[in-house]
């Protein structure tokens, strides 16, 4: 006669049934049907920014999940906050009158000096559907949502360039609201390599430790990349890549980043910034690093993408190399390679480095000055790590 299941085991069949019943109703809850009624209650002087994001694989495979972000914003006139903003922040960088009448201080401040609307209601189109999305705008003006697309639905409306598939959508509103008019969402496979990259002083020139240099590289001078960075990812992007851009810097900053991207040609991926509203005319709180953020983030694609592996670029300049320590030894089986690049002084001390990367193993993280250093690296084939894994010879 067999022996009655023991107590523990009762509790152990217990909670994966919880855990299967939370999975399920979490994705019943995403599907959200179409409604020909759903508008945004938009004004026709408010605009809307929307951010590049992605899309996985509902667990049934029914359908993808699409991730829908933006912000909804509205241009103020010149008033006294304002002008103490610029004031206060003319004086940090040290910057003349003549500097600050240049268009590309103009359009870098306008992110911080707009109006961000909270509460308002956002609809969007995706294909020839419309869906409410559940939730208002934040303070911030920010607004997210995810929609369940069937299957039927994506093979229809998907476009694909090279072995890249998106979807586009757009709000639906009575006014043409929109910058872009379409927001761009990747369609990003279960398995494959994804690489998460910081921006400051790794694929673009800050000199974060600085504060005055960071906050004139922010405002008053042209952008420009870290030399080699772009024909690195270009490559990677070749092999298969998808990316994942991870940073501190507020998401005011996302539309000229954007075309920075866009005019040096680094690969599009989802952004992942800072949120920040602006109260007030002190500007330093905008470009302290957050720790917590970044792992937040990276900690989400971790675990939405838990059969995917990871490969993560950064500087020394904050927090990249303690970062990425805690995700590789919290996800030893998902981080295959960790590249930091280290931009000297007092922050790059083997010590740091020791610190950061203990228990990590010293073949799965690298320290580099210029990207030539990397040409060589080859992103590993899923193939290759799961044979790798198999024959138990790690990452």
């Amino acid at each position: 006669m067999a022996n009655p299941p023991r107590r523990t085991d009762n509790a152990l069949i217990e909670g994966m049934m919880l855990l299967s019943f939370l999975e399920s109703e979490a994705h019943r809850r995403q599907r959200m049907f179409p409604d020909e009624t759903a508008l945004s209650n938009l004004k026709d002087n408010e605009r809307v920014v929307l951010y590049p994001s992605y899309a996985y694989p509902a667990p049934d495979q029914s359908g993808w999940i699409l991730q829908v972000h933006g912000s909804v914003f509205e241009a103020v006139p010149e008033n006294l906050p304002r002008k103490i903003m610029i004031r206060v922040l003319a004086r940090l960088m040290g910057a003349t009158q003549e500097q600050l009448d240049t268009n590309v201080f103009k359009q870098r401040i306008l992110g911080f000096t707009v109006y961000q609307h909270g509460g308002k209601e956002i609809a969007v189109k995706i294909g020839d559907k419309i869906y409410q999305l559940r939730g208002k705008t934040k303070k911030n003006g920010q607004f997210r949502g995810t929609v369940l697309i069937p299957n039927e639905d994506v093979d229809t409306i998907a476009m694909t360039v090279g072995a890249t598939r998106h979807v586009r959508y757009a709000i639906h509103s009575k006014f043409e609201v929109a910058t872009p008019l379409e927001g761009l969402v990747k369609l990003i496979d279960r398995d494959g390599i994804s690489v998460i990259s910081d921006i400051d002083d790794t694929v673009k020139h800050t000199q974060v430790s600085t504060r005055k240099d960071m906050l004139a590289n922010t405002f008053l001078h042209e952008f420009a990349t870290v030399p080699g960075m772009v024909d690195l990812y270009q490559k990677w992007q070749q092999q298969g890549a998808s990316f994942h851009y991870v940073t501190s810097s507020p998401w005011q900053l996302f539309e000229p980043l954007s075309e920075l991207f866009r005019d040096q040609g680094l690969p599009d991926g989802s952004f992942h910034m800072k949120s920040v509203r602006f109260r007030d005319p002190t500007v330093l709180q905008l470009f302290i690093a957050r720790r917590w953020g970044k792992r937040k983030a990276i900690k989400q694609l971790l675990r939405t993408f838990p059969d995917r592996k990871f490969v993560m670029v950064g500087d020394s300049g904050e927090k990249d190399p303690e970062t990425y320590g805690v995700m590789a030894r919290k996800y030893p089986d998902q981080v295959v390679k960790i590249f930091i690049r280290d931009l000297g002084g007092k922050k790059s001390t083997d010590h740091r480095y020791a610190k950061a990367f203990r228990r990590v193993p010293e073949e799965k993280w690298q320290r580099f000055t210029c990207a030539s250093q990397l040409q060589e690296y080859d992103l590993p084939a899923p193939t290759q790590i799961s044979s790798a894994e198999a024959n138990g010879d790690g990452n």
